[in-house]
């Protein structure tokens, strides 16, 4: 029952951090391009704060999760196949999220409250966004593959 409720647990995080995701992408931003500059980066700011906390606690819960699972399966930590597959993108998603969080995040909020003309860094964060949107769907995509056995 123990390794029930923790795929369980795993599978909430999950969808927190994905629909997260989603939800700022294809409802937050698009609603805020009709606010003020001005407004719409102290919005983006606060929501971002606040995601960041919350998100950070959902990947913190599927790294804990997953190590146990794996602990559990008594897989080795091997970078092959379907799992290594996942293992990577999980690097990849950690640093794209570390980057986007700590380094360019905060440079674009500033830039956003003292201008109203588009900065080339604030398109990299965008895409930077979607890209890590997009890791985080295909690392679902190698969980699923790996939970059918293929």
């Amino acid at each position: 029952m123990f390794w029930m409720i923790l795929i369980w647990i795993h599978i909430s995080a999950a969808m927190f951090w994905i629909g997260g995701m989603l939800f700022f992408s294809i409802v937050l931003i698009p609603s805020l391009r009709k606010m003020p500059p001005a407004d719409r980066a102290g919005l983006m700011s606060e929501i971002g704060r606040r995601f960041r906390l919350t998100g950070w606690t959902a990947l913190g819960i599927l790294l804990v999760t997953g190590l146990l699972r794996v602990y559990h399966l008594g897989l080795p930590l091997r970078m092959e196949g379907w799992f290594g597959m996942k293992l990577a993108l999980i690097a990849l998603m950690i640093s794209l999220t570390l980057l986007h969080d700590i380094v360019l995040g905060s440079r674009s909020i500033r830039i956003s409250r003292s201008t109203a003309a588009p900065h080339p860094l604030q398109r990299t964060v965008r895409w930077m966004a979607r890209l890590n949107l997009l890791v985080g769907l295909f690392i679902v995509l190698a969980a699923v593959y790996l939970a059918r056995g293929y």
